[in-house]
């Protein structure tokens, strides 16, 4: 074969891998951004694993946009720059996660809907800035189930040991107090009979015609009686509340009594004292009244000194009602004297004769 048609071959097949990686390149590449109207997002993250410069950005499993820029900030957040096409730019209450988007670990930033807002929903503007979320990794999810599922069946090989060991115990006990277990079991025996003894008792009494009518006399009186019940405990409140304001006035008399309890019963013993004297006087007076030589005695068991000392009483009524003008005229004399001294000399004589005073 000639050596030019080989090379033309070959120059032929290398121009079309070269148009055909330029295609793919296109539109696998960075080449779509310049034909395709994207805009801008900033996302801030807490942390972007699995996220780098291309990585996919989806809504409702259609890809959006791709992640051109991954920064890491000052307060150690991370920000991600989104390229996302301008007509299914996010709304205000889309969240943007970062989920795994294979069982290989990769990452897939993902919007989805968020909770109902109470105002109106929007469309996200170029290069507006949101917060984001990590979605759990379901990888992360099966190393910590391993974790729990060790740690449960850890559990249960120990529960399994502690049973065997509760079953060993329980039959080493069986087999050592065999003659105890069946004394427990007969002394079960014989009060399950006494509880069925009790029952029948119950029944055969429940089963009484006249006593269920009896109690059910009483039970239809027991709300009568509750009542009445009821009104006695009032009353007896009131019983109560009397008794206690009675009490009340009583500590309101018996306090000032209290108070002065020293200087009553001095009071007493003094009124005692006196009392004392006087019915020892009067029985002096009994005694000398039933005297007949003493001079109380002579009055009473006397009458000639009865009539004596009735008429010298006369005598002394008589001479007091003769001394009355007397003693008046005195009295007028003294008065005038002490008006008038001169009256007591001579020229005061004769006026006294003169004037005829009585």
């Amino acid at each position: 074969m000639d050596d030019r048609i080989l090379q033309f071959r070959v120059g032929v097949v290398m121009l079309a891998a070269l148009m055909i990686a330029g295609i793919l390149f296109f539109l696998l590449g960075e080449f779509p951004t310049l034909v395709t109207d994207r805009n801008t997002l900033y996302v801030v993250f807490d942390q972007a694993p699995g996220v780098t410069v291309d990585t996919p950005v989806r809504t409702s499993g259609i890809l959006i946009g791709r992640v051109s820029d991954v920064a890491l900030q000052e307060d150690r957040d991370v920000l991600v720059t989104l390229k996302i096409d301008r007509k299914y730019m996010p709304r205000s209450n889309d969240v943007c996660r970062i989920t795994s988007g294979s069982i290989l670990g990769d990452a897939l930033l993902e919007f989805v809907p968020g909770e109902r807002p109470t105002q109106q929903v929007t469309v996200l503007q170029d290069k507006a800035m949101i917060e984001g979320l990590v979605a759990n990794n379901p990888l992360d999810t099966l190393r910590n189930l391993e974790g729990q599922m060790a740690t449960a069946l850890s559990t249960i090989d120990q529960a399994g040991r502690e049973v065997g060991t509760f079953a060993h115990n329980a039959n080493e006990m069986l087999v050592g107090n065999g003659n105890q277990f069946q004394r427990i079991l007969q002394k079960s025996e014989l009060a399950l009979d006494r509880f069925d003894n009790a029952m029948l008792a119950i029944n055969n009494l429940v089963a009484d015609e006249e006593l269920n009518k009896r109690l059910h006399e009483a039970l239809e009186g027991l709300p009568e009686t509750l009542n009445e019940s009821r009104a006695l405990i009032e009353r007896m409140q009131g019983v109560v509340d009397k008794a206690d304001r009675n009490l009340e006035n009583l500590e309101g008399f018996t306090e000032p009594l209290g108070e002065k309890g020293e200087q009553l019963i001095a009071n007493l013993e003094t009124s005692t004292e006196n009392l004392s004297e006087m019915i020892e006087q009067l029985a002096r007076l009994a005694r000398a009244a039933n005297n007949p030589d003493g001079s109380l005695g002579q009055i009473m068991n006397n009458p000639q000194l009865y009539q004596n000392l009735n008429e010298a009483a006369e005598n002394v009524q008589e001479i007091s009602a003769k001394l009355k003008p007397i003693i008046n005229d005195v009295r007028v004399f003294t008065d005038k004297i002490a008006r008038d001294p001169g009256i007591i000399g001579v020229r005061g004589a004769l006026k006294r004769g003169q004037s005829g005073i009585k």
